[in-house]
């Protein structure tokens, strides 16, 4: 099950599987930041580099990079910190680096120089702890994907792709595609995809008052468990605003089960859990497991 943390005024708030407050890592840039499945340790990248600390705020290691702008994750195992490194947004040379530290002392364990220019990225851990996923976002160029695994770094043949989670077995991954008008379920590692649906799958469900011209699929959503997944479609009222409704999906063959039926403070809030449940916060600030 995924760590269940949140960025709020007074630092980063972490939760068990009851909701219950376990720790909250204070003080601390809320970007960019990471906490280990073992609860106990918040990785951060800051403008000055990545650090680590425990729930009493004492540091644990640092790796010193200036003017870092990067995103950090651990691994399925903990065992190591995976920092992606937009050096070329930054001015610090022509191409990214993605770099993974041992999550015992900060030593550079791995480095990969990346074939792009990137904006900004996301990464999604195998559960094994074998693999890290990696996004990256090329704004207008579109997005590619890559795969480590130490010191081995695999390339997506895609630019259209944009990640979104691995199963909770780690035998699929999905992703939505850049200009938001199909989600696909892909074999892991290898990237073949094993299902598609897109936004016409959704019509039915939509109903006769939906242009399905009008609407797309948002970048988010996930595994409930390793045979569904939720994905959200959106679009725009002519008076009420945006809308945002989620959908039920077989991962293995791509059919549309039905709508969730349940309402989310912005389209991006719903967490899946990967056990069947996922994470929702009321309109007061309270998370609630569903």
């Amino acid at each position: 099950m995924r760590v269940i943390s949140r960025s709020t005024t007074n630092g980063i708030e972490v939760f068990d599987a009851d909701l219950q407050l376990v720790h909250t890592f204070g003080g601390h840039d809320a970007e960019g930041y990471a906490v280990a499945s073992s609860l106990d340790r918040l990785a951060l990248a800051t403008d000055s580099g990545v650090i680590c600390v425990d729930p009493g705020g004492r540091e644990l290691w640092r790796w010193p990079q200036e003017s870092l702008g990067g995103i950090c994750a651990w691994s399925g195992d903990d065992a190591l910190v995976w920092v992606y490194l937009p050096d070329a947004e930054a001015g610090r040379g022509e191409r990214d680096r993605w770099v993974a530290l041992d999550a015992s002392s900060g030593e550079p364990r791995v480095e990969h120089q990346l074939e792009i220019t990137g904006q900004g990225g996301q990464q999604v851990a195998s559960p094994d702890g074998r693999h890290m996923l990696l996004e990256v976002d090329e704004g207008q160029n579109g997005s590619t994907i890559f795969r480590a695994e130490g010191k081995d770094l695999h390339t997506y043949p895609w630019e259209d792709r944009c990640l979104v989670a691995i199963s909770p077995d780690g035998t699929q991954f999905l992703t939505v595609e850049h200009g938001q008008e199909d989600v696909a379920f892909h074999a892991f590692p290898g990237g073949d995809v094993q299902a598609r649906v897109a936004l016409a799958g959704f019509a039915d469900l939509l109903g006769p008052d939906v242009n399905i011209g009008e609407v797309f699929l948002e970048w988010t959503g996930g595994y409930l468990d390793d045979a569904t997944a939720v994905v959200v479609i959106s679009g725009e009222h002519s008076r009420e605003g945006d809308w945002w409704r989620h959908f039920r999906v077989d991962t293995r063959t791509g059919e549309v089960l039905g709508e969730l039926g349940i309402v989310t403070i912005d389209a991006y809030d719903l967490k899946p859990l990967g056990d069947g449940t996922y994470i929702v916060t009321d309109s007061d600030g309270t998370l609630r497991r569903m």
